[in-house]
């Protein structure tokens, strides 16, 4: 029997190691798989580029994770009713999708992102992805030894979710100026209002209704990828 619950724990422990592992590199993953896709060289910024902006995003995180570490301590968190999503909301959605699209747009001179499709999605993917993959392993060392699917499952696909969302709505409210930028900032904080409900689902033990509705925006999120660039994928 104790050999029986040593096996069951280790291969428990397998498991959330594989988990943890998803946690750090999904979007990282979806970042090479996107740049490796056939793009139009005419259309396309060079791999280079993309590279670059994915490591800009990666070195905005720390600037911004300090303004992460100032809210939290300013709202808190709490485990009850509609202070639960409240607190979900800001921790986990909010503030981070709000802190990344605001470095993107702070930045937005120096990276050059331009108006041209290809080059606005894949610019502002790769800033976010950099961004989001750095919070993703914040994440994973905040909630060390109380590791759930949660952490390890569901916000990741979130994440990947909203990157892809923002990323495909990018170029509606380019060139990101004045009221543009502010519709671009609320229609951020709607996305990430929506994906809230999953994981307040999750806390109140509603997996299955979670889960589903973490799956859902994903898969609709790539349905939309795949009808703005239909060329690449048949490509």
């Amino acid at each position: 029997m104790s050999a029986d619950c040593l096996s069951f724990g280790f291969l428990f422990d397998i498991i959330r190691a594989i988990m943890a592992l998803f946690l750090i590199g999904s979007l990282p993953l979806f970042f090479l798989l996107l740049i490796w896709l056939p793009w139009s060289p005419k259309r396309a910024p060079e791999t280079s580029f993309v590279v670059g902006t994915f490591l800009k995003g990666v070195l905005m995180f720390f600037p911004g994770y300090l303004v992460l570490l100032i809210a939290r301590r300013i709202f808190g968190f709490s485990y009850s009713g509609f202070l639960l999503f409240l607190s979900l909301l800001q921790r986990d959605q909010l503030f981070p999708l709000l802190a990344g699209m605001g470095c993107l747009l702070i930045l937005k001179s120096k990276l050059q992102i331009s108006g041209i499709e290809e080059e606005n999605f894949l610019g502002v993917f790769a800033f976010l992805a950099g961004f989001l993959a750095m919070e993703n392993i914040a994440d994973l060392v905040r909630s060390w030894g109380n590791w759930s699917t949660y952490i390890l499952f569901l916000l990741p696909i979130q994440r990947l979710s909203t990157v892809l969302f923002v990323s495909l709505a990018a170029r509606r409210f380019f060139p990101w100026e004045g009221r543009d930028a502010a519709f671009f900032l609320a229609a951020g904080a709607a996305l990430a209002i929506g994906l809230t409900v999953p994981a307040f689902l999750f806390f109140i033990d509603r997996d299955g209704w979670s889960i589903l509705l973490t799956v859902l925006p994903l898969c609709a999120a790539v349905i939309f990828f795949a009808m703005r660039f239909p060329r690449v994928l048949r490509a």
